[in-house]
Order: structure tokens, then C-alpha cells, then sequence
């Protein structure tokens, strides 16, 4: 039944975000959401801001049903989110990502990949 109502909020999300829905080739100047299949068959969608605004600006992850605010922050390779008090961390690179739990550093998603 989880699983179901998943997959029904993911499909309402991605019809809600299509119009900002972009491939790697056309990302530029306005913001767009990526939806990402993860290991065990879950997943996450992630709106980000316009590349030129990707250092300041955050990203909302939507995950299980409820949607976050993670901010930039430092990274020596990809894009590293975080946000402290939800105890979250996006690490992205290239068209994949690991979501982790920033308190204890155990990934919470791996292996996801652009969908």
C-alpha cells in the first residue's frame, strides 16, 4: 500500500512539474526538476534552481511524501545539499545522487539515477 501511494504522489508531482522538467542538454537559464530511480526501486524528485543560480539558491527534494529545503554548501567534486535541522544530505554528480542522513552519515538512498 505504501508503495502504491508512492508511486500515485511521485505521478502527481511529475504532472504538477512538467512544464520545469528538462534534459541535461536543455538546462541553462530557468529553473527544472529531475526525478531520480534509486536502489530497492524508490524514489525522490528534486527541483533545482537555474544553473546560474545553483550556488546560493536550494533545492526542494521531495521524498516519502513530504518535500525539504536543502541549501548549497561546499563540495570538491558535484553538488553537496544539506539541510541541518531535517538532518538531510543530497550528493549529486553527474545524472546521480546519494541521499544521507546528515546525524549519523548512513545513506538513505543510494544508487539513484536520473529517471
Amino acid at each position: 500500500m505504501k508503495r502504491a501511494s508512492t508511486a500515485v504522489l511521485l505521478a502527481f508531482l511529475m504532472a504538477a512539474v512538467w512544464p520545469l522538467a528538462a534534459s541535461a542538454a536543455e538546462r541553462g537559464d530557468a529553473p527544472f526538476v529531475v526525478t531520480y530511480r534509486c536502489d530497492g526501486d524508490r524514489w525522490l524528485a528534486v527541483a533545482y534552481p537555474a544553473y546560474r543560480d545553483a550556488r546560493t539558491e536550494p533545492i526542494r527534494l521531495t521524498w516519502e511524501g513530504r518535500t525539504v529545503l536543502l541549501s548549497p554548501t561546499r563540495v570538491g567534486s558535484g553538488a553537496r545539499y544539506v539541510n541541518a535541522l531535517a538532518s538531510l544530505e543530497w550528493w549529486s554528480k553527474g545524472t546521480g545522487g546519494t541521499l544521507s542522513r546528515l546525524s549519523t552519515n548512513r545513506p538513505l538512498l543510494t544508487g539513484c539515477v536520473e529517471a
